[in-house]
């Protein structure tokens, strides 16, 4: 799984022994919280300062008209961060997406929303350009999906430009219209606020899946998780 977090190593020190009753006691009410919570962060809008950082969040994952798959009127957005050649976002597609659709997505309880958050390198770029090109002639889904389906190891060059052309000729896409967007720059804006976007978040690994449920509630569900852990996120964001 690619991380950017750092590892810090800290120095081991002799403490009292009412000191280490107190650590272990934080540690088992840390485990307690963390069961409670099903390994996902939920956060509500209010008053405080963080509670508007969350609303704020909100609004700037469903800004835009990011691709989306499901109902637009949804009552919950599941936005997930992931670059085409991020082996976890890989695995993550071919064990889970398929079942958050089925489960999810088809049965209009949430819509799926794309952003991408490039890090392997310009073949990672590409590929993010192709999709949107390929979006273009309403094929944006179809051609991330062949994306994940014949990924292979990260910069091999699986994902370089001239293979790109060559997906976009298996979907049967109109090629000139296709060449003149994949070529055009008309993305680098985006992709590059998406990216930022992600970085304001606070993502340290992909993919990373941001659930926006009525009134601006937000749940972070970071990494490859189980598709059961999507569904109790989003019955926890519409049954308040």
């Amino acid at each position: 799984m690619r991380s950017r977090s750092e590892i810090i190593k800290l120095g081991q020190t002799t403490k009292p022994r009412h000191f280490k009753k107190t650590v272990s006691a934080c540690i088992i009410l840390l485990a307690a919280i963390l069961l409670t919570y099903g390994g996902w962060r939920l956060t509500t809008p209010g008053n405080s300062g963080s509670s508007r950082s969350a609303v704020n969040l909100a609004e700037s994952l469903l800004a835009g008209s990011p691709p989306t798959l499901g109902l637009a009127n949804a009552s919950v957005a599941i936005v997930e961060f992931g670059d085409y050649q991020c082996p976890t976002c890989d695995g993550w597609y071919k064990t889970q997406e398929a079942s958050l659709v089925q489960n999810l997505v088809d049965t209009g309880k949430a819509k799926l929303v794309w952003r991408d958050f490039d890090f392997y390198g310009p073949d990672s770029i590409s590929a993010s350009e192709a999709a949107y090109a390929a979006g273009e002639q309403g094929k944006f889904w179809q051609f991330h999906d062949l994306l994940f389906q014949d990924q292979q190891t990260p910069n091999s060059g699986w994902a370089n430009r001239q293979n790109l052309v060559k997906f976009a000729l298996q979907l049967g896409l109109n090629m000139t219209e296709f060449n003149q967007d994949f070529n055009s720059g008309k993305y680098d804006s985006l992709i590059n606020s998406n990216h930022s976007l992600g970085v304001q978040a606070g993502i340290t690994e992909t993919p990373t899946f941001f659930l926006v449920g009525p009134s601006g509630k937000v749940v972070t569900i970071a990494g490859p998780q189980p598709e059961s852990v999507f569904e109790q996120a989003v019955t926890q964001l519409t049954s308040g």
